[in-house]
This record gives structure tokens, sequence and C-alpha cells, in this order.
């Protein structure tokens, strides 16, 4: 009895001894480097501010922050030379992740990239294609540009690539005609000196790359998860400080980090990272795989790197899923004991009862009722871990609804940040145009003479009667052909002021009375008011579609998030031809690709939970268009067949194997990567049809997939 009690208190004690080596914090102090990717200055200030507050020693950290004078170059491989290394980069963190480096993101901060290139406003390049054969300075890592150039068939061949001094007076002085930057930081430089500029936007061409991203190594992430979840969380707390406290920021780095940038310029920094940042719009850190993904298509598309390559490991998860294999091995080790002790006491037993049959009866009836009372308790130990696992189980299937939603809110940001972009950039020209220009046009329209005046009505007219963009091709052919016919007019010069004022108001299309409107003395008064006046006017026509694009995305989305009172409660009407439409406004932003086919032959409402329906409609209309790759013919067919109200879905994708057609219902059971799909989505589809009283069933379509649900339709 006294050697059992021992061995008994002995494991006792060990368990809770492992149990607390497993789950302590990290004790102490521990030092980590952060590498930054250029000076010191309000792009990092998230960083400073977890520093200052005392964030980073709230978690035990003793953080180091080196600032970089010659960029990114270098940062990755000391990232991954030993464990405590942290680094900010770019998007080329893809690129060097397919190289080889061990790279993982933990975070992103940028949700749109700052850089743009720079033109001189008043230079003859008046669009991209204006480049080629001009002298170029591009930062190197920057491949967002080299990705704009590319995708508008400019080479870097084409052009004339000059060293990148980081002095924004290579521009301002004429030594370069075009300049890469940040429109964060060399915006500022730029309206400091008064220097007139455009910036050209590699978004304007559908390439939205992430900017500055916070890397660390697979070994920091696989020998020191905690470290890294609490520099991640520290860090990303000081983001948010700093955001919500930019100018006692700027006071901060100013004073104790870096007098290279005055106050003013690191405040302007503030100001500009905002909207690209939308602390307020995005989570703090939030990044999408399914966003890397297309940053590697758009890389792929321009030559880059391959289609496809593998990303597992390359994102940061922050809240892996639970791991219950220690619940297996406890069973296990306790079934192997049980086994041990029973076959020890058969034993011992089997000896007693050959001494004395009538001992060895009692001693096993003693046993036994021990044995029972041990088995309840351990009956009762495996219900409680059957609860568990349950509990667990519902866990996923929540975190699969999420995940499914979380795509749909992936794009909204992008699908609003284009016109609310639109109008701020229309706001300000048409505030420069009514607190710097009108006054000086009034001026001038005033001191028109007769003809004059009729030559500006007349020019006018044309201006505001058609705001089309013209592209550079076509712009450069109109030219070509003014400067032949009106090769005796001295002032229709192929790249003056006149021809490219001609153009630009659409004064080109009055035909013959344009030399009536160019035999005038103001004939460039007359032209450059009509461009600042059809200027603003665009600019409003620039707005009010805008303005209508966000409302229509913003009613959109109120309406699928607000749930009748009703739906709580039980089954109601649902009418699935606004609900469909609604979604499809939602998944704008994902089907620039995609032709989507209605086929709406119904008015007929079903009985249903609108929201659990909804999340049908998304998980189908998801899993169509990753099948077809976000490219193909989406069709969507809503019929009556009496008494159902059918939803079919088909897509023109790959479709799905005969061999595995019948386990695609099945939990758990899925065809994607690892990492990209619990295999939940379809199981859970099935319940919810299910508790309807419908169905749902893969029919068969010559090309692709169709999935067709039969909902009980509503008495009217």
């Amino acid at each position: 009895m006294g050697r059992h009690f021992v061995i008994k208190k002995f494991c006792y004690i060990c368990f809770w001894c492992l149990l607390f080596v497993f789950n302590s914090p990290v004790l102490g102090t521990e030092k980590v480097t952060l590498h930054l990717k250029w000076f010191h200055q309000f792009q990092f200030a998230g960083y400073y501010a977890a520093f200052e507050k005392g964030y980073y020693k709230e978690a035990g950290l003793d953080v180091e922050i080196l600032e970089s004078t010659i960029g990114i170059k270098g940062i990755h491989e000391k990232v991954i030379q030993s464990t405590g290394q942290y680094g900010i980069g770019s998007n080329e963190l893809i690129k060097e992740r397919y190289a080889g480096k061990p790279i993982v993101v933990l975070a992103v901060i940028f949700q749109h990239s700052p850089s743009v290139l720079f033109f001189k406003k008043s230079s003859n390049i008046q669009s991209i294609h204006d480049l080629v054969g001009k002298r170029v300075m591009l930062t190197p890592h920057m491949d967002e540009i080299v990705a704009y150039l590319k995708k508008e068939r400019i080479d870097l061949s084409d052009l004339q690539i000059l060293e990148h001094r980081f002095n924004p007076n290579d521009l301002i002085q004429g030594k370069v005609d075009a300049y890469s930057g940040y429109s964060t930081t060399q915006a500022y430089d730029f309206k400091k000196a008064g220097f007139p500029y455009v910036a050209y936007s590699p978004r304007v061409a559908g390439i939205d790359f992430y900017g500055d991203n916070f890397f660390t190594s697979e070994e920091e992430v696989r020998k020191h998860p905690e470290r890294v979840k609490a520099f991640r969380e520290a860090s990303l707390r000081g983001w948010q400080y700093a955001m919500s406290h930019q100018e006692e920021i700027v006071d901060l780095i100013y004073e104790k980090y870096s007098k290279r940038n005055p106050k003013e310029r690191l405040l302007f920094e503030a100001e500009q990272m905002t909207p690209l940042i939308q602390p307020i719009l995005v989570e703090m850190g939030y990044m999408n795989p399914g966003r890397w993904k297309h940053i590697n298509e758009v890389y792929a598309e321009l030559g880059m790197l391959p289609r496809n390559i593998n990303l597992k490991g390359f994102v940061y998860d922050p809240n892996p899923p639970a791991n219950y294999e220690w619940i297996y091995y406890s069973f296990g080790i306790i079934v192997f004991s049980l086994a041990a002790v029973w076959l020890v006491q058969w034993k011992r037993l089997n000896k007693q009862y050959s001494e004395n049959l009538k001992k060895q009866v009692e001693i096993r009836t003693e046993e036994l009722k021990h044995s029972n009372e041990y088995l309840q308790v351990l009956n009762q130990s495996l219900l409680n871990t059957l609860k568990e696992l349950t509990e667990a189980q519902d866990r996923l299937l929540a975190s699969e609804k999420l995940a499914v939603l979380g795509q749909l809110a992936a794009g909204m940001a992008h699908e609003l940040n284009t016109p609310l972009g639109a109008i701020v950039s229309s706001n300000h020209s048409l505030g420069d145009f009514l607190n710097n220009k009108i006054i000086n046009i009034m001026d001038t329209i005033v001191n028109f003479d007769k003809e004059d005046s009729l030559r500006f009505h007349i020019v006018l007219e044309e201006g505001l009667k058609n705001q089309t963009f013209l592209e550079g091709k076509t712009e450069r052919s109109i030219k070509k052909d003014l400067a032949s016919k009106f090769s005796n007019i001295e002032k229709m010069d192929l790249y003056g002021k006149h021809m490219q004022l001609v153009v630009e108001t659409g004064a080109y299309r009055i035909g013959d009375g344009l030399t009536q409107i160019l035999e005038s003395e103001n004939s460039l008064k007359i032209l450059e008011t009509v461009a600042s006046i059809t200027t603003a006017y665009r600019s409003n026509q620039i707005i009010f579609v805008a303005s209508e694009k966000a409302t229509h995305v913003i009613k959109a989305l109120k309406s699928y998030l607000v749930s009748d009172k009703d739906i709580s409660n039980g089954e109601t009407m649902v009418d699935l031809t606004f609900e469909m439409d609604t979604i499809l406004s939602l998944y704008h932003y994902n089907l620039n690709k995609v032709i989507i086919k209605k086929s709406y032959l119904t008015e007929k409402k079903c009985l249903g939970n609108r929201d659990k329906l909804n999340q049908v409609w998304i998980n189908l209309l998801n899993n169509a268009l990753q099948a077809m790759s976000y490219n193909g013919t989406l069709e969507i067919k809503i019929q009556w067949v009496e008494p159902w109200v059918k939803v079919s879905i088909i897509d023109t994708g790959i479709g799905i194997a005969d061999s595995i057609k019948e386990k695609i219902f099945d939990p758990f059971f899925t065809t994607k990567p690892n990492g990209e799909g619990m295999g939940l989505g379809l199981d859970i589809c099935k319940k919810i049809i299910s508790q309807t009283g419908g169905k749902i069933e893969l029919e068969n379509v010559e090309k692709g997939t169709c999935f067709s649900v039969w909902l009980p339709s509503a008495k009217t």
C-alpha cells in the first residue's frame, strides 16, 4: 500500500512539472533586433511608439531598432541568419521566398503601396507611354513600378535608366524626366519647392500591391513562437497608437531619433499614410492570402515569377487551429497503463489462486469493486473528452463560416478605395480651380473683345460636349494629323502649347473653324481658359460617377448585413433575386474577368433563414470563382419547379472528377491545397439546406460544375 502511494505521488508531481514547463510564459527580457529599410521617419512610427510607450517591455522584449542608409539591400540575409531578427520589406518578399529564403510575413502595414512615378506637370510627358526614350530614375526593389511599366508594354530597355540618387532636385532641375518615389514623402519635397508635378500610381493599371511588410524567419517562428506573437502584437499596438496620435509621434521622432526631416515633413508623411494604411476600415496588420496570390499572378503575367507558387508557411497565422493530439496520446497512455496493471494483477491473482482459493475470491472481489469505481471515473473522463471534441468541432464550423465571410469582406476596402480616391483627387482639382484659377479666368474673359468672346464660346461649347479620355496612341495620332493639316500655321507646332491645348480642349473637332480660333492674338489665352474650365467640369463629373458607385456598394453591403427581426425566430420569406444581386454587387471586385449570366425565370419567394441561405450562396459562388480561377462564365438560374424554387449555380471551371463526386459533401473532405480550406463549406451548405426542408445536388453539365439547390416555395 505504501509503495503504491509513493508511485502515485511521484506521477502526480511529474505531471504538474510538465504542465508548468509547457504553459509557463517567457521569463526575463529577450533581445531582438528590428531592421528598418530606410532612414528614421514616420514611415516606421508604429515601432517607435511601441518602444517608447513600453509595449515591447510589457511583452518581455528588449528591442533594438536599426535604420538603413542603403535601403533594403542585405536585410533579408540578416533576418534569416539567426533568430531574434526581424525586418521591414516590400513586395519583393514573395520573390525572395521563391528564391529559397525561409521568410515569413508577419503583418502588412500599408494596405496600398505608396510607390508612384513623378513627372513634371508642364513637360512633354503627358502619358505613361511618352516615357519611351526618356531619362528615368527607378528605386531598386520597387517592383510595382516595373510591373506597371511592363503592363503598359514599356520595356526597361526602352528607357534611359539612371542611378537613383534619392534627390528630388534631379527632377526639379530637369536632370531626369521621370522619378520613382513615395507619395508620402517626395510629394512634400515637390510641393515645398513649388514644383508642379504629376504622380502616376500602378493602381490605375490594376496593380495594387501591399507596402512595408513586417517579416522574420521560419526558424524564429518555429523556435520562438511566443516571442514572435508577442513582438507582432506589441508592434501593431504601437501602430494603432501612432496613427491615433500623429503629432505626438512626430515630436518623438524629431527629438529622439532623427532631425534629418523637419516636423512639417513628418506630419505631411503621417497624413498621406492614413488612406494607405486605412486604420479605421482595416484591422492593423491584416493581410489576405488571396491578395498575395493576386500579387503572384501579376508577377506571373509579367514573367517575373511562375504561376501558383507554393505559399505554405509564407503568411503567418497568429491564431493557428488548436492541436488535440495530446488527448489521443493521453488516452493511449491510459489504455496502455490499464493493460499493464491488469496483466500484473492477473499474474498475482493466478499465483494466489493455487494457494488459497477462498482468499483469492475475496481479494478479487475487492479488486473488482475498486476497478469498477476506477472505470466509472475513467468513463466520466472520456465523456468530458468527447464533449470537448464536440465543442472543438463546433468551433471549426464557426471558423469555416467566418472564413467564407472574410473572403467577401477582403475586397470591400478596394471597391470603396477607387471611387473615394477619385473623389479626393477630383476635389483637389476643383479646390485648385476655385481658389487659384477662377479669378484669373474671369479677368481674362472680361478683357476679350467681341470676336475673341465668340471664339471662346465656340471652343468652350465643343470642350464640354465630350469628356472622353484619350489614350496616348490616339492622342499622338490626332496631333500628327493636326500638324499636317495646319502646317502653314506656325502656332501648330507638334510639341507646342497650342497643339497640346487644341487636343486637350477638344477644339480639333471644330474642323476648319479651328483656323479662325488660331488667327486670334489671344488664341493661347482662349485655349488655356477653356482647358481650365473643362478640367473643373471633368472633375465634377468624376465626383458624381464615383459617388454613385460608392453609394451603390454601401447600399448593397447594408442590405446584406441588416437582417429582418423575424429571421432569428425561424423561417421567413426570402426574395432570392434580390439577395443574389446584392451578393454579386459585393463580389464585384472579384468579377473583373468573369461573365455573369442571370436567368431569373420566376419571381416566387422561398421559405428559409435569409442569413444562412446567403452563406450558402456565398460559399457556392466562391467555389465556382476559384474553380474558374476568376476567369470564365458564371450562370445563376432561378426557376419554379413545383413545389420547389430551384437555384442553380453553373461555372465553366475545371469540374469535379467522377471518383470524388460522392465525397464532396463529406465533412473535412477537400481538394484544395493544405491551409486553403478545411473541407467544411459544402457540408455546412448541406446542413443549412436540410434544416430548411430542401436539398442540394450536384448535376451533370457538359463543362464545369453545376450545383442545384431545391427550396420550399412560400405561399403568396
